[in-house]
């Protein structure tokens, strides 16, 4: 049984409709619907025990669905339990394709070749040299699953998006991406997955730690079939209007949405961004052919809308929120 379909088998024995559920549990109603389907991968840990204490279901039992393991055992899991694991893990993936070379995980060290030919200490090699170039990378790089979970993620990811080393580990990195990208991300992740070797390349809006949205430069690489990966490499960086035409408008997308959900109008926008220059007001008016006392009231509503005590306050949150260039 999926976590879809047994998703769908409490929800029908708790009586509730989709509606309802995602009501309930803080999500839309298309995405449970995906999620029964099996449209979507399962949910991160958040969200399944929101649906589970919803639906009165074992939580254990979803979590094992959805192949995912809780943060709580996870952090009381060290690197050597981790090793050990991934070792498990590839020993029985060698021994499914008929293969008697035993699959190492990252970093190890190599052993010579079962021909004596030295194959094996060039492959360790090639390990070494990609983990050192993964965990010095200046972009931010996760490794996903079979699943799509995020089984690692290197330290730029927290300089990028600012989630700290291991606060991505078991997560779906689905639910940080924008609802208007998901869907069409979620089709095209899913393909690359399909085909070893694949590789795609994408713009995003995806969720920083702090909330606001970010334009992202994206590259997904399946190296499933690589035993020195074994996952799908995703790199991004923060885009920040550097890739020409294209990525100032990701960006200007990204900077739209984030001032959307402070309710600030175009005009007090353009506002906030002159008072970051430390404009006052009689420049700003002179600048928008507007009024003083306008220019006033306005900003009489960006410090409301921002929570900001003063302009010195308001102008350091735009630019922390990223809601002026």
């Amino acid at each position: 049984m999926t976590f879809g379909e047994r998703l769908r088998e409490l929800r029908n024995h708790k009586g509730l409709t989709q509606e309802q559920l995602a009501d309930r549990v803080g999500v839309s109603f298309t995405y449970v619907s995906k999620l029964e389907t099996g449209a979507l991968p399962p949910p991160r840990e958040k969200t399944i025990v929101a649906l589970a204490t919803a639906l009165d279901g074992e939580l254990d039992e979803l979590f094992a669905l959805a192949g995912k393991i809780p943060h709580e055992l996870l952090r009381k899991v060290d690197a050597q339990t981790m090793r050990m694991l991934r070792s498990l893990d590839d020993e029985q993936k060698a021994h499914k394709r008929g293969s008697k070379m035993r699959r190492r995980p990252i970093g190890d060290s190599p052993a010579s070749g079962p021909d004596g030919s030295g194959h094996e200490e060039v492959s360790g090699y090639a390990s070494e040299t990609f983990q050192a170039l993964v965990e010095n990378s200046l972009d931010g790089i996760v490794i996903l699953g079979p699943k799509l979970e995020v089984v690692y993620q290197n330290q730029a990811t927290e300089g990028i998006l600012g989630y700290k080393m291991g606060d991505l580990v078991g997560e779906d990195v689905l639910g940080l991406i924008h609802p208007d990208d998901m869907r069409k991300t979620a089709h095209r992740l899913s393909a690359v997955a399909q085909t070893p070797g694949d590789c795609d390349r994408a713009h995003l809006r995806v969720k920083h730690k702090d909330g606001t949205w970010h334009a992202i430069d994206v590259w997904a690489n399946n190296l499933l079939d690589t035993p020195a990966v074994n996952g799908i490499i995703i790199c991004f960086r923060d885009i920040s209007g550097s890739l020409g035409k294209e990525g100032a408008r990701a960006e200007q997308t990204a900077t739209l949405l984030t001032a959307k959900e402070y309710h600030l109008t175009d005009t007090e926008l353009s506002i906030l961004a002159l008072l970051t220059k430390g404009h006052g007001n009689a420049r700003i008016a002179e600048q928008l052919v507007i009024s003083p006392s306008t220019v006033r009231f306005h900003i009489t509503n960006i410090l409301r809308k921002l929570e900001a005590a003063n302009r010195t306050e308001a102008a350091a949150l735009a630019v922390r929120r990223h809601l002026v260039s």
